[in-house]
């Protein structure tokens, strides 16, 4: 405990000193804090302590949140960094155009460009004259690929800046900006039209197969039914029907005598025959009165012979539409099965149109990603070499920038 408590003691000392240090060379240094004056010396890594020191003890300066965030920066401490700019966001908001523009410089160097150009705009916002940001959130919108913003905000900047020394070169990156969009446009454009062609022939050959192979069987079977329904085939219902009580008795007159000539051979004497019904006859009619007709059917008959002729056709009827819906139903099996295989033949060669397109559709996007990249390193590398970071006196630096034959690399 008491190591400890000396190593604390220590520590309170070494603040202490260094504290003292900061108010006596505020004086020396042009009113600058020690911690300030460390990171003037760069040496980031003793004034980011210090400046963490002073501000835990209330000696705040105009630029200690932004000295810290920098330190921080300058060690590729980068979260502890934009920590720094937010407090200092918080308790400085007047101070919010530097604070902004430097959190922009550290999302951009974390790749989140996004956030970078979101924090440039909160620059813009707080004085619209802050060309450097202008600059620098063109990059970063270069860098996420909005590509269009970004030429416009070059475009802006060559417009509010023409004495920039980096407008040259700014202005052949806009037109090498102009030159991809272009090119992308209208390799957008034949692509989409490569593949609706693709997709009209598949539909036209898909459409024509089920013209000559899909719904006539579904036709026919309606259309048999539909025979079925109008013509059905029962010739002995209309027989029954047709007949006359005369050609019936005839027809049962001819029979019997067929069938008495079978009896009795062909040296039957018919004379006799006739004459024994003759007779026959005569006594029938002397038993017969002439009131009485032995023809003539009382109305509980005919209703009877009626309603037995009804109970047939209702019977009749019903057969018939058993018979009818047993068809339909064989018919309907069937061409369920018929259309079920040619739905699953047009299905396989459906998928196999959707995977040559597709595989056409890869090489194509990996030929097209491969040469976007190459272009897209170029133009980053361009950004990239634009990007000012150097904030401790509100300049946007462009120290060793990367030499590029844009015209020649893009074209």
């Amino acid at each position: 405990m008491r190591i400890k408590l000396k190593g604390f003691i220590t520590a309170i000392l070494i603040f202490s000193a260094a504290y003292l240090s900061a108010q006596n060379a505020a004086g020396a240094n042009g009113g600058l804090s020690r911690g300030e004056s460390l990171f003037k010396e760069n040496n980031a890594k003793d004034a980011v302590q210090v400046l963490e020191y002073e501000i835990m003890n209330g000696q705040i300066s105009d630029n200690s949140y932004n000295f810290l965030g920098l330190g921080y920066y300058q060690l590729g401490e980068y979260d502890k960094s934009l920590d720094a700019f937010r407090r200092g966001l918080k308790v400085q908001p007047d101070n919010k155009k530097i604070l902004s523009y430097n959190m922009g410089n550290t999302y951009y160097a974390l790749k989140d460009y996004a956030s970078a150009i979101t924090a440039y705009s909160d620059a813009m916002n707080a004085e619209p004259s802050f060309y450097e940001a202008l600059l620098n959130r063109a990059n970063a919108l270069l860098m996420a690929g909005q590509l269009n913003s970004a030429k416009d905000d070059y475009i802006d900047f060559v417009g509010k800046c023409p004495d920039d020394p980096q407008r040259e070169r700014i202005e052949l990156l806009i037109k090498a900006l102009e030159e991809e969009i272009a090119r992308r446009e209208e390799e957008a454009r034949l692509l989409a039209e490569q593949n609706k062609a693709k997709w009209e022939e598949y539909d036209g050959n898909l459409a024509e197969k089920k013209n000559e192979n899909g719904r006539p069987d579904w036709e026919e079977v309606e259309a048999g039914l539909e025979n079925t329904r109008k013509n059905p085939d029962d010739p002995e219902w209309e027989k029954i029907h047709s007949e006359n009580p005369g050609a019936v008795a005839d027809n049962s007159n001819k029979q019997k005598i067929d069938d008495t000539n079978k009896d009795y051979g062909s040296e039957f004497d018919w004379e006799k025959l006739e004459h024994e019904n003759e007779q026959s006859v005569s006594a029938v009619e002397e038993v017969v009165s002439d009131d009485e007709d032995w023809l003539t059917f009382s109305d509980a008959e005919l209703n009877e012979m009626k309603k037995l002729e009804e109970e047939s056709r209702e019977e009749h009827e019903k057969w018939l539409e058993n018979e009818r819906r047993r068809a339909h139903e064989l018919a309907t099996r069937e061409a369920l099965e018929k259309q079920k295989e040619q739905e699953q033949s047009l299905e396989n060669e459906r998928r196999l149109r959707e995977q040559l397109i597709e595989e056409m559709r890869k090489v194509d996007e990996d030929r097209r990603k491969a040469e976007d990249d190459r272009r897209k390193k170029l133009l980053e590398d361009v950004a990239n070499s634009l990007q000012g970071t150097d904030s401790t006196n509100l300049t946007s630096g462009a120290e060793d920038l990367i030499e590029y034959d844009l015209e020649g690399e893009l074209d």
